[in-house]
């Protein structure tokens, strides 16, 4: 087949047409990236409505007084809400400061005052909220603490975009009305953290959760897999976990516990286990739900035949055909875990397929169907569930594990996949899954693209994003000309980028090796079919795993080609400026995946040319002939730059991960290093 080009004359700096909103009938004009700034908010609200031909703008002084009509929620609370942005608002260059407290009939403000109510028989839903800005006020209205959250999540965000387009010490905000509120109420993240794998430390943990926060995700589930052994099992401390929930909670979002057994637990361990789960439960204040993982949830449902010798991914898959005997274990659970009955279960559904017997699973139950790969039908399982009465939640995943930079086209298939089912069959939400994979090379960065994507749609679906895929895999011209660009929601919320550098390193990065991996499997670089794969992308396992990847269908040629991007983009990220917290930190993390990257690259270009095949039309083009009939200098010297790698690799995961997963993460790495050295 012949090899699409990646190779492009065009600057890796997308062109950033944005669009303009709609707006009022008497406001038309020019589409110019000031008339763009509302567009780039995420999640898009439910209604924008510009004013600026109505209105002059609001100019932000560097305090902004607080005006509270009293209501039916306490003062001191709204306050509080108002407390937690103090810090991204200090960041901003503004402070909060307390104004006056008006009676319910409200009054006459003076001007640059910033007026705030919460009275929830406003809005249709208790989530929602309205902001109005116009020249002398904003007015700041919600339907409880959670929408006025929201409220003051966008408004953040509307104050950085406006600080990044006035150049001149005074911020002018656009006249603006916002009527928004969520489509989905369960709007989650799922993190892996298990011991042994890529675990954030706290610090790093709560900055990310200020982010979710921001981008109005409303529930995190804590996925660990445990064992029998009776000491602390979580990778935080008891203490650090009352700290996480209590931070959460803060940020109106809600702490789940996913339990989940190590592969080697087998029923006969469940009886001494639930003293372990009744421990790790307690510290977590408030139990709104619980998530049992896949393998738990095939143990509970006491499968006749189940393969105790089978992984979490493998069980994830694995469609289970024995007949279930009996659900005394979930209906008793609640008694065992001693759960309140304001508790709900979620319950992983995908060893419930072809089950007759799923329709007697306790009412109180939500089946949570997992579904990874991007072409994953959540539908062919979940209707089946639905019409037996049963609530279903389905969860995708991030793409960005078992790779070295993630698949964001996977992501974003899956997610949109997920979020169809959700409305086709009116589930509570979404749950978004990151794992931490084998070996755990793939930095947190990447993950970024899967949050974002299914923050904005599970909060609305309607929302668009470019991910900037055309039919030849480069950069359109008219990157987002017609929809958000994820890099530039990247560069602005999440890592602050004033150079808009780092958002198209992340997606060109994932993008590269996503096209590796599809051609090594003889598909088209749109042809998402079981993408990514289970055994890892091919870039990935040239490093890891570099004698069995099948290289019939990938040239030399296209080595180079990926090769040259690369490298242009690991130039790029040194003229990024960054100002999030750990910035320094992700940039380096960055440039370690070019470099390994790079090393794959010249692997599999070097496997290419001992492995051709002289005689093409007879049998496979290219034979992979292993590493071991490699040249030794060759050897030696990608030996050299594993050394190298592997050196940077600890550096940076020790920066902001726990070190309990460092030494299997390196064994992988070291085993590769071996391999390459040369024998005597």
């Amino acid at each position: 087949m012949s090899q699409l080009s990646i190779e492009s004359s065009k600057s890796l700096d997308p062109v950033y047409d944005v669009p303009l909103r709609e707006s009022g009938k008497e406001s038309p004009s020019k589409s110019t990236e000031k008339d763009g700034l509302y567009s780039l908010l995420w999640p898009q609200p439910k209604t924008v409505i510009e004013l600026k031909n109505f209105s002059a703008p609001f100019i932000a002084g560097k305090k902004l007084f607080i005006s509270i009509i009293q209501g039916s929620e306490s003062i001191h609370r709204i306050l509080d809400v108002w407390e937690i942005s103090r810090t991204h608002l200090i960041e901003l260059g503004y402070d909060v400061k307390i104004g006056e407290v008006h009676p319910s009939s409200g009054k006459l403000l003076n001007d640059n005052r910033i007026e705030c109510i919460v009275n929830k028989k406003l809005f249709n839903t208790p989530e929602g909220y309205q902001l109005h800005i116009s020249q002398n006020t904003i007015k700041v209205s919600a339907g409880s603490l959670a929408g006025l959250h929201y409220a003051v999540c966008t408004f953040v965000q509307i104050l950085r975009l406006s600080k990044n387009h006035n150049k001149s010490e005074a911020c002018e905000i656009e006249p603006v009305f916002i009527k928004d509120e969520p489509r989905f109420t369960h709007r989650g993240i799922l993190l892996d953290i298990s011991p042994r794998g890529r675990i954030p430390t706290l610090e790093y943990l709560l900055h990310m959760i200020d982010l979710w926060s921001s981008f109005k995700i409303s529930y995190l589930h804590l996925y660990s897999r445990l064992t029998p052994n009776c000491d602390w099992q979580l990778c935080y401390s008891k203490s650090e976990m009352v700290t996480l929930d209590r931070y959460c909670r803060d940020r109106h979002l809600d702490l789940v516990p996913t339990l989940d057994v190590d592969s080697n637990v087998g029923q006969h361990h469940l009886s001494q286990m639930w003293p372990i789960f009744q421990e790790l439960l307690a510290v977590f204040p408030s139990l709104s739900y619980i998530h049992v993982g896949p393998r738990l949830a095939n143990l509970l449902v006491q499968a006749d035949n189940f393969d105790l010798n089978l992984s979490v991914n493998e069980t994830i898959e694995t469609d289970m055909s024995e007949v279930f005997k009996s659900y005394s274990c979930l209906q008793e659970l609640w008694h065992i875990l001693n759960l309140s009955s304001n508790t709900t279960l979620l319950l992983c559904s995908n060893g419930l397929h072809s089950k007759a017997e799923f329709h007697n699973i306790p009412t109180n139950i939500i089946l949570v169907e997992y579904g990874f790969q991007a072409d994953y039908d959540f539908s062919e399982w979940t209707e089946a569930f639905r019409i037996a009465g049963g609530n279903v939640l389905p969860s995708s995943g991030t793409a960005s594990y078992n790779s070295l930079a993630g698949c964001p086209a996977s992501t974003y298939a899956n997610t949109k996949n997920a979020i169809k089912t959700s409305l086709v069959q009116d589930s509570v939400g979404i749950v978004v899954a990151h794992w931490s994979g084998r070996h755990h090379l793939t930095p947190h960065p990447f993950a970024w693209i899967g949050y974002l994507i299914a923050a904005g749609l599970a909060w609305n679906p309607t929302s668009e994003v470019d991910i900037g895929i055309d039919d030849n895999y480069e950069m359109s011209e008219a990157f987002g000309s017609r929809q958000k660009s994820i890099t530039k929601l990247l560069d602005i919320h999440v890592f602050q980028d004033s150079e808009y550098k780092i958002g198209n390193a992340i997606l060109e990065l994932g993008r590269l090796d996503t096209l590796v991996l599809t051609l090594s499997k003889n598909q088209g670089t749109k042809d998402l079919q079981q993408i990514p794969d289970n055994r890892g992308s091919t870039l990935y396992r040239l490093l890891t795993d570099s004698d069995n990847v099948n290289l019939e269908y990938l040239s030399a040629d296209l080595f180079a080609k990926v090769t040259k991007q690369v490298k242009r983009i690991s130039h790029s990220l040194y003229e990024a400026n960054l100002s999030s917290k750990f910035s320094l930190m992700e940039i380096q993390e960055l440039q370690l995946t070019a470099g390994l990257m790079l090393t794959a690259c010249q692997i599999g270009r070097t496997l290419i040319g001992v492995g051709v095949n002289p005689n093409s039309n007879m049998g496979l083009a290219v034979i992979n002939l292993g590493v071991c009939n490699l040249p030794p200098t060759f050897r030696t010297d990608v030996a050299n730059k594993m050394l190298a790698h592997i050196e940077q690799y600890k550096g940076s995961w020790l920066q902001r991960h726990l070190p309990e997963g460092l030494q299997s993460s390196l064994l992988i790495l070291t085993s590769a290093l071996h391999r390459f050295v040369p024998e005597t």
